[in-house]
């Protein structure tokens, strides 16, 4: 699969006239949390020719495309492999920002196509904001707690693991100070002290539930998982709120590298 999406990416550098500078996954499989019948949630950063940003009318900042097992171009909705991304000028002031999806697209460990930036990398695990990341999982899992698990509208085992991950992620930015593990396990594992033992093994039950394709099967509320879920959205306690002040120097001097001798 990975040639197949690499071989995706030089096509799309052809249609759209643009140089992708990296694609990676960015989805269930990334954190090691897929099933067999998983897509494939491929992000990517590309950067123009210098002429297409000195114009008025610029092109597109995004760019979305959506294929089929086979590799073949297909709508949204029978889509197996999603490709989105953004144009390099976008992504960094995003990330310049701790925009947490940039910074999980330069976490990720499975690479398609070319090479993630080390100077974006170092500057994102140097002065990531603490307070940004820490409401940004924790919106991420109340969001799919209320609008799936509380409502009892779409009680599964995957809707769990998404509402979790955010409160995971949450957390590791609490006790570990610093930019959480795109694995979802590592960072489980790494934060059992600080989460309920029942809670602990129901995960990691969760997990290996879904990882035999019972993702979507519909279930019953886990009442200790939504307990604990309650408790933590009710306590902000914890929440950092120191300020940090990224100098962009870097990006800056990175992205007239990128842009001017590409």
């Amino acid at each position: 699969m990975k040639d197949k999406i690499a071989k995706i990416c030089k096509s799309i550098e052809k249609e759209k006239k643009v140089k992708i500078l990296f694609a990676v996954e960015n989805g269930s499989r990334a954190w090691r949390m897929d099933s067999k019948d998983s897509d494939y949630d491929v992000r990517l950063v590309f950067v123009r020719p210098l002429n297409d940003y000195i114009q008025i009318n610029k092109p597109s900042e995004v760019i979305e495309a959506y294929y089929d097992k086979q590799g073949n171009p297909c709508s949204s909705q029978g889509a197996f492999i999603d490709i989105s991304g953004f144009d390099v000028f976008k992504y960094v002031k995003m990330l310049s920002s701790s925009n947490p999806t940039t910074i999980e697209w330069l976490m990720s460990d499975i690479v398609y196509y070319g090479e993630q930036n080390t100077v974006f990398k170092k500057f994102a695990i140097n002065n990531f904001n603490k307070t940004s990341l820490y409401h940004h999982y924790k919106s991420m899992c109340r969001n799919n707690y209320l609008k799936y698990l509380k409502s009892g509208e779409l009680v599964t085992y995957k809707k769990y693991l998404y509402a979790y991950r955010g409160l995971i992620n949450a957390k590791w930015v609490v006790h570990k100070k610093s930019v959480p593990p795109i694995i979802f396990h590592d960072a489980l594992k790494e934060l059992k002290k600080f989460i309920p033992l029942n809670v602990f093994n129901k995960l990691n039950e969760i997990i290996e539930l879904k990882s035999q394709g019972k993702e979507k099967d519909i279930i019953q509320n886990i009442v200790v998982m939504d307990n604990y879920i309650e408790s933590f959205l009710k306590d902000d306690s914890e929440a950092p709120k120191e300020k940090s002040y990224a100098t962009l120097s870097e990006l800056n001097e990175e992205l007239r590298k990128i842009v001017l001798l590409k």
